[in-house]
């Protein structure tokens, strides 16, 4: 949504609040509507938010873990931690705004997907001083790198399908966002 349709839409909110002070009968029925509107949205970044929180808190104890030891593999986690924060502050964003898309955190996690990915062959191949002093063997640095990328293709997969409206819960949202546009 532009900045022009979201002044249109603040205008048109605004014109119907003096509307319905006018007819306070119908204020109460607007706000629980535009609230089922509202939670209907929140629900479909439910999923996207929670699992880009998972992955900012995975890539952040990583990177704790890496610079105490000192390792200029500290990079690549803190570049996945911001890459989890942003998707998380434009998820905020996009509920807020009414936005369908994550523009940003869909190519940043797509660039976190192929370098979580080189990190995890880098390795298995070299060893696990560069990224992963603080473990045993290289193979779990392996695995923390496939349950990273897992979960970075869960949130991919599922920006795919709200971007599409394929997603279970937009039938939902269109059916209440309708509702709610008729009775105003």
């Amino acid at each position: 949504m532009s900045r022009k349709q979201d002044r249109k839409k603040r205008r048109q909110r605004a014109l119907e609040d003096v509307r319905l002070k006018e007819h306070p009968e119908h204020t109460t029925k607007f706000y629980y509507d535009e609230q089922l509107v509202r939670g209907a949205r929140v629900t479909r970044f439910m999923f996207v938010r929670y699992t880009s929180a998972f992955i900012f808190f995975l890539n952040l104890s990583w990177f704790i873990l890496i610079l105490s030891v000192g390792s200029w593999g500290c990079i690549v986690p803190l570049f996945n931690a911001l890459t989890a924060g942003i998707a998380l502050v434009e998820c905020m964003v996009s509920v807020a705004r009414d936005y369908e898309e994550l523009k940003y955190g869909e190519k940043l996690y797509l660039v976190s997907v192929v370098l979580t990915a080189l990190v995890a062959v880098f390795t298995l191949v070299m060893g696990r001083e560069l990224f992963f002093p603080f473990l045993t063997l290289p193979v779990y640095g392996a695995v923390f790198c496939l349950v990273s990328i897992a979960a970075e293709l869960l949130v991919l997969r599922r920006l795919k399908k709200m971007r599409d409206h394929t997603d279970k819960r937009y039938e939902r949202y269109a059916r209440v966002s309708a509702e709610a546009s008729n009775v105003s």
